[in-house]
């Protein structure tokens, strides 16, 4: 599939290197003066994420996703990675059996699971997702995931199937549905303040280099409330002082004053994401079914009760 997708570019003499195979096959590709990511659209077996489709087709996604990087190439002060055309002068190469291609340019540096995040680093991070989020407000891109009312009902329905394939026990269960709910009401409350967000933003995909924090990876971008990002950094880079490093970055460039509550409805949202989307795939792990103990108990629970007291008020 690889030698299928490279006839579509001119790239002389390349070299390639599997980097990572989840929701796409991704490849570093490297000719005499230059390296790429060439990402076949493909997920490996077991990983779906047609949970949050919602009817969506998968080609037009990918497409949007293309759109919003060019989007923000158009601002001098926002980093993201330049998209190489296909022969055919298109961002989107379609192979014979429907699989979508996509070529983005190298970002040279260390993601920051392979640095010492430091508080500068936390700050810097902070007032890129803050020009990130400057860059996105009122863009309109149709074929994006929404992370609201609709997809939070599709998720409860799927938890109640897990529950009943005995993926979840039914105590973890009933608190996973009761919190999805939960914040399907606080998010429906807040969805005026919806708008574009990365939501995917883990150590592995921001770039550090000179400097400079680059996001990569746009494939899980969608609406939601902006503290959807906040709450994705704060959850891999795991460290309070750190997080209000973060926070302090954000506030001083950013258009948007963000809320403790609506960051901790997404720090939930995200874990929540993660067990209902891969539960068939992970449900026989002990790690698994550890982790949804701890954020039951350290998460959920805490967060259930504190939107319990605000819609009781």
């Amino acid at each position: 599939m690889i030698d299928d997708a490279l006839k579509y570019y001119q790239i002389n003499n390349p070299t390639v290197n599997l980097i990572r195979h989840n929701e796409n096959m991704t490849y570093k590709i490297t000719d005499a003066n230059k390296s790429y990511v060439m990402r076949v659209h493909k997920p490996t077996e077991g990983f779906s994420l047609d949970l949050l489709c919602l009817g969506k087709d998968r080609k037009d996604l990918v497409a949007d996703e293309i759109k919003i990087l060019q989007h923000l190439a158009g601002f001098e002060n926002v980093h993201a990675q330049n998209v190489k055309l296909n022969i055919y002068e298109k961002p989107v190469t379609i192979l014979m059996d429907g699989t979508p291609v996509t070529v983005l340019e190298w970002i040279e540096g260390n993601t920051l699971e392979d640095i010492d995040v430091t508080a500068e680093i936390a700050n810097k991070l902070g007032i890129m997702i803050g020009k990130l989020h400057n860059s996105l407000a009122q863009t309109k891109f149709e074929n994006r995931y929404h992370y609201d009312r609709a997809l939070i009902t599709v998720m409860i329905e799927e938890a109640s199937k897990a529950s009943k394939q005995g993926h979840f026990n039914e105590f973890n269960a009933n608190i996973i549905i009761e919190t999805l709910s939960y914040i399907r009401d606080y998010l429906h409350c807040a969805s005026s303040k919806f708008s574009l967000v990365h939501s995917d933003l883990s150590k592995s995909n921001l770039i550090y280099h000179k400097g400079v924090i680059t996001p990569i990876d746009f494939s899980l971008s969608g609406y939601c409330i902006p503290e959807m990002d906040l709450a994705s950094a704060f959850s891999h880079i795991n460290n309070k002082a750190l997080n209000q490093d973060i926070l302090d970055g954000y506030k001083s460039i950013c258009l948007f004053e963000p809320d403790d509550k609506g960051i901790e409805v997404c720090l939930s949202l995200q874990i929540l994401l993660f067990i209902v989307i891969q539960h068939n795939k992970f449900a026989s792990e002990e790690w698994f079914q550890d982790m949804i103990d701890n954020c039951c108990c350290e998460y959920f629970t805490p967060l259930k009760k504190q939107l319990d007291n605000i819609i009781n008020l």
